[in-house]
């Protein structure tokens, strides 16, 4: 048996009277929050618009079809992970290809497993951060970018 490392919450007082405040106004999944986000957000990144959107599902969605990713590619993806990571896969007739995870002390995508499954059908890389802990992303863009070459295929990172 094992234990998955969870985390303990530290939501605050700021955080509870946030939602209470934006559960109160009537707009929880767009409205004066989400443009107060998308304008703070645009300024930190130095762009112009950005846009939030109501949950991760529609944002993989949205990714996947922005990088033109189809039927007859393939998208690498975690073994563990929720199902929202496979379904933008699907959403756009692409082929989910699952990587195990590095092993049981590490429950995110391996960078090992990545490399071994990278065909000329690959086209991306869902990475998911599990349980709020981070994959090792100092291994998994090297890959991206030795792979990502001319005729590869990859659209860019996810």
């Amino acid at each position: 048996m094992y234990n998955i490392p969870l985390f303990e919450l530290n939501f605050g007082e700021e955080e509870i009277l946030a939602v209470s405040e934006t559960i109160k106004s009537r707009w929880i999944s767009t409205g004066p929050k989400c443009d107060e986000l998308e304008k703070l957000f645009a300024k930190m990144l130095n762009v112009d618009y950005a846009i939030s959107l109501d949950n991760c599902t529609n944002a993989l969605h949205l990714a996947m079809r922005l990088c033109e990713i189809g039927e007859g590619d393939e998208v690498l993806c975690p073994s563990l992970t929720f199902a929202a990571s496979v379904n933008c896969i699907r959403y756009v007739g692409a082929t989910p290809v699952f990587c195990d995870i590095t092993g049981y002390d590490n429950m995110n995508i391996s960078p090992d497993e990545i490399e071994k499954s990278i065909t000329n059908k690959t086209r991306a890389i869902v990475v998911v951060h599990m349980a709020g802990f981070p994959a090792n992303m100092g291994n998994v863009n090297p890959l991206s970018a030795t792979y990502s070459v001319i005729g590869r295929g990859f659209a860019k990172d996810l």
